[in-house]
């Protein structure tokens, strides 16, 4: 019975331990997705070039001392594999970077806009199943009638229709000039 006490202290303490971080990480991704490269409508950077100017947030759960076999292993893996997530978002913005044009680098801002409002709604859904996990009531609105999760979720739909948009106004490239004439191959 005092086990059994002890445990349910450990997976408090942890849900709330690990909820405030996950809360905090969420709030950093709105942050993420509101910067555009402009600093009061302006390029942020010098020579008229969009920079970011909000730091994307980090999340390292293996710093929090607590106990993680508390935890059902299906949630616990679902927490202990977000650093992984957020290395891959981080190198595929970093690869849009490395292949876009200046000044407005429009397909890097795009990636790390949409992606950390796609990041931000996954700490949310897991934030969630933690609080449900340990009865830990909701997340309170503080701010009155404003939700972030519900901006995380328009912006990320929002980015989604402009990608699409701009997808349907694309060209296709012919076909003819797609072709590659390979040395030794035969011609067809």
């Amino acid at each position: 019975m005092k086990e059994v006490a002890l445990s349910e202290k450990e997976t408090t303490y942890l849900a709330i331990l690990v909820v405030s971080h996950l809360d905090r990480f969420v709030d950093g991704c709105v942050a993420v997705v509101g910067d555009d490269g402009t600093s009061y409508g302006q390029p942020a950077g010098e020579g008229g070039i969009y920079q970011t100017t909000v730091k994307t947030p980090d999340f390292d759960p293996l710093t929090l001392n607590v106990n993680w076999k508390s935890l059902p292993s299906n949630l616990m893996y679902e927490i202990l594999s977000l650093p992984y997530q957020i290395e891959t978002l981080n190198r595929k913005i970093s690869n849009a970077g490395d292949y876009d044009d200046p000044p407005e680098y429009a397909s890097f801002f795009w990636e790390r806009r949409h992606g950390y409002a796609a990041m931000g709604l996954e700490f949310v859904r897991i934030a969630k199943l933690l609080r449900q996990h340990a009865n830990l009531p909701p997340l309170p609105s503080i701010n009155g009638e404003w939700s972030r999760d519900k901006f995380l979720s328009d912006q990320k739909i929002r980015f989604e229709k402009l990608r699409d948009d701009h997808q349907r106004t694309m060209q296709p490239v012919p076909l003819a000039s797609a072709t590659v004439n390979v040395p030794g191959a035969p011609a067809g």
